[in-house]
């Protein structure tokens, strides 16, 4: 299995930054299909061959994706496109 790690550091608050990765939690579902599901700040993905986890905090975001066999082939657009939206919305 393959695994995609980003991680940022932001001055934006817990809430703020949560409310900012809303737009791209969007994006994710609309060009991946993929499903957050919110508890706190921490959220737990889901999708057809992706699973991984997000947690906000006050300074900082992690993102972790485990991709599966089919999913593979698209990890380094999956990681430019997520880092992407990321860092407009969040650095």
């Amino acid at each position: 299995m393959s695994e995609i790690k980003i991680e940022r550091s932001h001055k934006l608050g817990s809430d703020e930054a949560k409310k900012r990765f809303a737009g791209i939690e969007a994006k994710l579902k609309e060009r991946y299909g993929v499903a957050l599901e919110w508890q706190g700040h921490n959220a737990t993905v889901k999708g057809s061959g992706v699973t991984g986890d997000v947690k906000v905090t006050s300074d900082r975001i992690a993102v972790v994706l485990r991709l599966g066999f089919l999913v593979r082939p698209f990890a380094a657009k999956i990681r430019e496109a997520i880092e992407r939206q990321v860092d407009e919305k969040l650095v």
